[in-house]
């Protein structure tokens, strides 16, 4: 069957410009301090700049000596091929910034103080700072005007941002959205997404989906995870600390659940690219997760980086230099590139190869598929996809599926998260597509996490593949076209 996007076009520029507005807003205001006040910050500038430049240099010769010997250990571990490349000594964690939200009258008023309080303050305490404030005011605009994918109407929603103790002590920050309690939501408890980060993103990256979707009725936790921007601790490229991160995240979301009027029974996992992959091995390491969605993710991350024995030398460079702390997104631990080099170079050791399967969901099959869960999994690729590549995640689709999974599957036109990115600054219906597929994340989350709110709709294809078009182009909208497929292998593309 051929289905094609019927939703309405609008013109996208104004949510464009909200949008824009909104993260220079966010940048500038998230960094300032707060309610200790001018005065005594301005006392203290002096004196803790002066011993940030006596420290530093010390700090850095103490990381460049702890880098090297990091390095030295794993590139002994895991034997000569992985440390026939060069190395790069990076530096240890960061200083913590503040960050996000109520109304922009008060953002304005005191979003000069609080130079004490990091974001979120104590641990598990939510905060109320000037970007959850800009953020609510200018998003709660953008819907009453029905700009982008924002429509008129819902529920009222409320931001928060808090910090989440993750392994460690590792604070994590992170930001709610969730569904104002009026009288008639006082009793009613809403259904949970948990996102994470991208590679290299920040807490606004699904800023748009937040609002949208807490405005249909879902409690939206965004969390960064750590060793990315003002996230505490090391990346560890989706190892073991970042999944027990991520269900410290869920802890936290049982135990604010009366806050937000969250039911912690119905948590799906989501993200982008990174965050889709954790989404998975999250929903794999954790019965609490009901159903998880994979955009522009993987499921075997040797595959990724050297796929039939074809070195991925492009993406790892890419990978290495975004995450290095000398770019200042992210903190790459040094344990990590030896561990890429190693992949690349074909490196089949035990200890590789244990590496790679911790951070493969294909790995994670039973405890995802099994036992009686068969969890609802929604996945999404890019046909020019050069990191995840459509053939692997077709192989991903067919695993989860034979293990026993419930699997909705759509490739699309595009690189990586090319797909994803118009919808995630809130003009799915705009630009060069219309795409469907936030409005078929949308809809797989209704259909797993509110079951029976509304009249079921027909089963989702297994497959939807988009189709190349001719017409295609980035300076016009066109409607794309997808070749729908109920089961996969599909008789219809089998040799005759």
């Amino acid at each position: 069957m051929i289905t094609h996007s019927t939703r309405s076009r609008r013109w996208p520029i104004p949510l464009t410009l909200v949008a824009t507005t909104l993260f220079a807003a966010l940048t500038l205001v998230g960094r300032r301090p707060s309610s200790e006040g001018i005065d005594s910050l301005a006392t203290a500038f002096d004196d803790s700049t002066m011993a940030a430049t006596l420290t530093a240099e010390q700090k850095l010769v103490d990381f460049q000596v702890s880098a090297d010997e990091t390095e030295e250990a794993v590139n002994s571990q895991i034997g000569t091929a992985g440390a026939q490349a060069g190395s790069l000594s990076l530096p240890a964690s960061s200083e913590v910034i503040p960050a996000p939200l109520e109304h922009v009258r008060q953002s304005v008023a005191d979003g000069v103080g609080e130079a004490s309080t990091r974001f979120g303050g104590e641990v598990g305490k939510a905060g109320r700072f000037a970007s959850s404030r800009v953020t609510e005011s200018l998003l709660g605009l953008a819907q009453a005007g029905g700009l982008g994918d924002l429509k008129p109407g819902g529920l009222s929603v409320e931001w928060e941002e808090l910090a989440i103790s993750g392994v460690g002590g590792a604070r994590l920050k992170a930001v709610v959205a969730y569904p104002k309690a009026g009288a008639a939501e006082a009793t009613r408890r809403f259904p949970v997404v948990v996102l994470c980060n991208s590679w290299v993103m920040n807490w606004w990256e699904y800023a748009v989906k937040q609002q949208e979707w807490a405005a249909a009725g879902y409690v939206v936790l965004m969390y960064v995870a750590r060793g990315w921007w003002e996230s505490e601790g090391e990346v560890t490229a989706a190892g073991p600390l970042e999944v027990d991160d991520a269900r410290r995240v869920l802890d936290t979301v049982e135990t604010r659940a009366a806050d937000w009027h969250a039911d912690p029974s119905r948590i799906a996992t989501a993200g982008v690219s990174y965050g889709g992959g954790l989404a998975v091995l999250t929903a794999a390491a954790d019965s609490r997760v009901t159903a998880a969605v994979s955009l522009s993710g993987w499921g075997n991350i040797n595959r990724a980086l050297a796929g039939q024995g074809a070195p991925n030398l492009f993406w790892y460079e890419v990978l290495k230099l975004s995450g290095s702390p000398w770019v200042g997104m992210g903190r790459l631990s040094n344990s990590v590139s030896p561990h890429f080099r190693a992949i690349l170079a074909g490196n089949r050791s035990e200890e590789v190869v244990g590496w790679c399967r911790t951070r493969s969901p294909e790995a994670h099959l039973q405890d995802l598929c099994g036992g009686g869960r068969a969890t609802p999994v929604l996945l999404s690729n890019n046909a020019e996809d050069r990191l995840f590549a459509p053939d692997a995640a077709l192989l991903y689709r067919q695993a989860l599926h034979g293990a026993g999974c419930r699997v909705e599957t759509m490739i699309h036109e595009g690189i990586h998260a090319m797909a994803e990115l118009p919808g995630m600054l809130g003009f799915s219906d705009a630009v060069a597509t219309s795409s469907p597929l936030w409005s078929r994340v949308l809809a797989f989350l209704d259909a797993n996490l509110k079951p029976g709110a509304a009249p079921p709709p027909p089963p989702p294809p297994a497959l939807s593949f988009q189709l190349r078009q001719p017409e295609a182009s980035v300076f016009k909208n066109y409607v794309p076209v997808y070749l729908d497929f109920d089961s996969w292998p599909s008789p219809r593309v089998q040799p005759s």
